[in-house]
């Protein structure tokens, strides 16, 4: 059993939905642009994710996700202080003091399972978290009908992460319809298909920190396996 299983089974599974990504074209040529993830990912790194918006997953219930990808955390290694069955509608962050949200609806993450568990509530519900990168156990996309794309996405953002945190991030899917999440598993010549397919063999990002873009190439990432 892999640790995201352990923490999924466990009922402590958070979700981070997140932005797919998009392809650029400029004077150096199409590249995969995840600036989104960069940011985030570039936060975590250093001073943390202060009132992060995420979703309690737990086997067996099909919860529902903001977005179609994303991001796994582990909620053992999270301050978990804003606990809602529902959307919150939060905002803002608790550094300044802006962080504002509807009532919370419970006082721990075991609760929020139980609940989920017993009324078999599908709702997107909202834990609102302090957390930093050693959280972070994986990638997830949606089981839908654009899986196929959504591979894709995810496999971009694979790359670049890779290239951020020297960590080589596995991948789940998510189905939302059972409850089920299960770890995705490619062959090379899968994953090669997968590059191959792409409309660019570059991926890029420019988080606001930092002084120079962070540039990764598929095909180091192919042909070095």
């Amino acid at each position: 059993m892999d640790d995201v299983e352990r923490v999924y089974n466990e009922g402590k599974l958070l979700i981070r939905a997140m932005d797919g990504v998009y392809l650029s074209n400029d004077g150096d040529g199409k590249k995969y642009e995840c600036q989104t993830w960069g940011n985030e990912f570039a936060t975590l790194m250093n001073n943390g994710m202060n009132a992060l918006s995420t979703t309690l997953i737990i086997p067996g219930v099909g919860v529902r996700t903001y977005k179609n990808i994303g991001f796994l955390i582990n909620s053992d290694y999270a301050e978990c202080f804003h606990i809602s069955k529902s959307d919150s509608l939060s905002s803002g962050n608790t550094i300044d003091g802006s962080f504002s949200a509807n009532k919370s609806s419970f006082n721990t993450i075991s609760e929020l399972a139980q609940y989920i568990s017993i009324k078999r509530d599908i709702t997107m519900n909202e834990v609102n978290i302090n957390t930093k990168i050693d959280s972070v156990l994986g990638l997830f996309i949606n089981k839908c009908q654009n899986i196929k794309e959504l591979i894709k996405e995810v496999y971009v953002v694979k790359c670049i992460l890779k290239e951020m945190t020297g960590i080589d991030y596995p991948i789940y899917v998510y189905d939302f319809v059972n409850g089920k999440l299960e770890q995705l598993y490619l062959s090379k010549e899968q994953e090669d298909a997968i590059i191959d397919s792409l409309e660019s063999d570059k991926v890029t990002c420019w988080p606001d920190e930092y002084d120079e873009p962070i540039v990764s190439s598929f095909n180091s990432l192919k042909y070095n396996k």
